[in-house]
């Protein structure tokens, strides 16, 4: 299979090869092939890597269409790097502010990108929601359930596009995987599926640094947010905090839900019946609090019937059965389909049969036969056509048409909320998806885990109301 872009990489080329074609809007732009009123102006809360990268999709999706207005993030840096970056490289001259709100009240901007951490994902969606903006948020959609379904509320209420980063949903060869799964049963009966994260950190992690100072040029009070104000830490701030459960959900929540949606997709469900789950930190020796190892089984009832999702996670070795770290499978009566970035294959169940012996006539032999044709294709890994998907449908104002419409990527961040919930909890939990909450076997409301749903939110930092 084919090794696909790195993130960093598409942004390195948005900086060199891409600058001609940046060159080439402004002309556009001069030139007034897009007219002013039918261009789409863009805001984006977060100028981290993520932040920007979508940014970049954005104006390669929209071309001339779009324009960068608006950048906001707590840390000032940050907002003058990007801002200097999108001048110089794109021709925008953009607006800066610490304090996302300002972004907001905004009445230029139409769209805006959250590519906050997790923890900062519910409030700016939902004020943009009620502001009239269309909102291209990043996965997991929130921080826990309950935020979800507040983004989900204000969406629909405010009659706002939402579309959900989870990219793949727009990436032809998934696509063309997924309508491949779904044209009859070519796998034969699914009983299973797989999802695998492997990477090797052992032993020292992200390490122990002390605590110490915020950086003079960021608002740590605001970076923080609803969760508990801690002492400054370099690895509960930038990149790293995707490691601590004040400010997101560890691997399952931050790569497993792009391996999980496919199951979603694949088995055309939406929530499962069952969760439970073992892990912890048995290995690492940094200050992280989510586990470095996890295994995590979801019982779901699909159109075929009954199937088990199993999620497998280390940071303590690196890569399976296929020489990959990270990927989704699917084990068929007939055979069995595994997916990545870099391709697809399909791998034929065998069956023995009775055939002629050419070296015995009138006799027969045993042979083992593919019960289902192989197939292998590689992929690729561009994010572009989820931004245009995107844009597309702001245009046209059809939620119908999203690839991944704010609903299902809370379906999906839920099923990995789940798997957290069965860990910290250690038990299996039932999972009522109609009335969206933890059940026990009975399907009486289970009142311990269902706190578990939401957090306590630090005062003056409460979600908003829709």
């Amino acid at each position: 299979m084919s090794q696909r872009v790195s993130r960093r990489q598409f942004i390195a080329r948005g900086s060199t090869a891409l600058a001609a074609a940046a060159a080439l809007r402004t002309t556009r732009r001069a030139s007034a092939q897009t007219a002013p009123s039918n261009r789409l102006r863009i805001g984006l809360i977060g100028c981290g890597g993520q932040g920007k990268f979508d940014t970049h999709c954005m104006l390669e999706a929209g071309g001339a269409g779009v324009e960068v207005v608006a950048i906001a993030d707590v840390d000032q840096g940050r907002v003058d790097q990007f801002g200097k970056e999108l001048e110089e490289k794109r021709g925008f001259k953009v607006e800066g502010y610490k304090d996302y709100r300002r972004l907001i009240d905004r009445k230029d901007v139409d769209i805006v990108i959250v590519g906050t951490p997790d923890h900062w994902h519910a409030a700016p969606t939902i004020l943009a929601c009620q502001a009239g903006k269309d909102v291209y948020v990043e996965k997991p959609l929130a921080h826990n359930i309950n935020e979800q379904k507040r983004m989900i509320e204000a969406a629909r209420k405010y009659g706002r596009i939402v579309q959900v980063g989870q990219q793949q949903r727009s990436d032809a060869h998934f696509r063309e995987a997924m309508e491949y799964l779904q044209s009859g049963t070519p796998l034969g009966r699914i009983t299973r599926t797989l999802t695998i994260n492997y990477g090797n950190e052992s032993p020292n992690g992200i390490g122990n640094p002390p605590d110490g100072p915020p950086p003079e040029n960021v608002d740590y009070d605001m970076w923080t947010g609803a969760a508990p104000l801690r002492p400054f830490n370099p690895n509960r701030f930038h990149y790293q905090w995707r490691w601590f459960f004040d400010f997101a959900g560890g691997m399952i929540c931050d790569w497993n839900v792009h391996l999980h949606d496919l199951i979603h997709w694949g088995m055309q469900v939406d929530a499962p019946v069952a969760v439970s789950a073992t892990g912890g930190k048995y290995v690492l020796t940094d200050n992280r609090d989510t586990p470095d190892i996890l295994d995590v089984v979801w019982e779901y009832q699909g159109p075929q019937g009954p199937f088990a999702q199993v999620y497998t996670m280390s940071k303590c070795y690196e890569k399976g059965r296929y020489r990959e770290g990270y990927g989704t499978e699917f084990f068929g009566t007939e055979g069995s389909l595994f997916i990545n970035r870099g391709g697809w294959e399909v791998t034929p169940q065998m069956q023995a049969v009775e055939v002629d012996d050419p070296s015995n006539p009138g006799k027969k032999k045993t042979d083992h036969q593919p019960r289902t044709n192989p197939i292998k294709k590689d992929g690729g890994d561009s994010p572009v056509p989820h931004a245009r998907n995107f844009l597309d449908c702001v245009r046209s104002r059809r939620v119908e048409d999203l690839h991944c419409d704010i609903e299902v990527g809370h379906r999906i961040a839920s099923a990995c909320h789940l798997g957290n919930i069965a860990m910290r909890l250690g038990k299996k939990i039932w999972w009522d998806g109609q009335r969206q909450i933890i059940t026990l076997q009975d399907g009486t409301p289970d009142a311990v885990a269902n706190v578990w749903l939401g957090r306590e939110y630090r005062k003056g930092y409460e979600l908003p109301e829709v």
